[in-house]
């Protein structure tokens, strides 16, 4: 990790256990299933390594139109989900 995001920014935001990684995002995908409007979008930053997960996670938790997407060098870093929106 670069030296600038270590000096900024807290460790408790930066590292979590290896059994889990993906409990800040499970969190904040269950918060955004109960507190968006149907059709609303859920951004994240992730690391690189974890798209695959992430996509399986928000999967199972029934988001919609999820895309991985790649920063400017190639790197999965973005993911973006929707809301059902009820229309079947």
């Amino acid at each position: 990790m670069h030296s600038n995001v270590l000096s900024h920014e807290p460790h408790l935001a930066l590292f979590v256990s290896d059994e889990n990684p993906l409990i800040f995002y499970q969190v904040i995908a269950d918060f955004a299933k109960t507190n968006l409007k149907k059709g609303g979008l859920l951004y994240f930053e992730i690391n690189e390594y974890l798209g695959k997960e992430m996509v399986q996670m928000l999967t199972d938790k029934r988001f919609e139109n999820i895309e991985l997407r790649q920063d400017m060098q190639g790197k999965n870093r973005m993911i973006k989900a929707k809301i059902s929106d009820g229309i079947a």
